[in-house]
């Protein structure tokens, strides 16, 4: 069995969603998440708000473009991913910081509605296509067929997983998720 380090955090954005590009011109995105636990006061029977934890959540990929044009300051969200301690030495001496590597980035839709938009991204060109002739890897050339085009228009309106679910197993998924209810 190999030992994880997984952690859910349910909260909310601190500030908008940061693009940020290394050295090697990769690419990700990176935000603040501040959940706060609420209770009620036995003395008092009142609501009362504790300690607001922070978490930094670096996304890479697909998924940091989606967090970048979809979500901002004081969204509610739910977070999935590995969990780590970044150390540093500031200003003050050695500072520490959660970072959520994550895996998977919702909206939490209790509160509010979400339309869903699939993102289809055009792939990068491929070196080695022009005039109609396709070089592989290992440097081989063929030409491309007539049905290489019919199998390009299929791929305009792919199905995807999960598109032929139905709106009761998707309420039924979200339920045993603890995510709320569809509609």
């Amino acid at each position: 069995m190999a030992d994880r380090n997984e952690i859910t955090v349910q909260g909310r954005l601190g500030a908008d969603p940061v693009r940020r590009v290394g050295a090697n011109r990769a690419s990700w995105v990176t935000f603040r998440v501040g959940t706060t636990p609420r209770g009620r006061d036995r003395s008092t029977g009142e609501y009362k708000d504790g300690r607001t934890e922070w978490f930094t959540v670096k996304t890479w990929g697909d998924l940091s473009e989606n967090v970048a044009d979809s979500l901002h300051k004081g969204n509610p969200v739910v977070v999935r991913g590995k969990v780590y301690v970044d150390t540093w030495t500031g200003e003050n001496g050695e500072r520490w910081d959660h970072v959520i590597h994550a895996d998977a980035v919702a909206v939490e839709i209790k509160g509010g509605t979400v339309k869903y938009t699939k993102t289809i991204r055009e792939p990068a060109a491929v070196p080695g296509t022009a005039n109609g002739v396709l070089t592989g890897p290992d440097g081989s050339q063929w030409e491309a067929r007539e049905d290489d085009d019919a199998a390009a228009e299929d791929d305009e309106n792919p199905q995807l997983p999960g598109d032929d679910i139905t709106e009761e197993e998707l309420e039924g998924e979200l339920s045993a998720a603890g995510l709320g209810t569809f509609g």
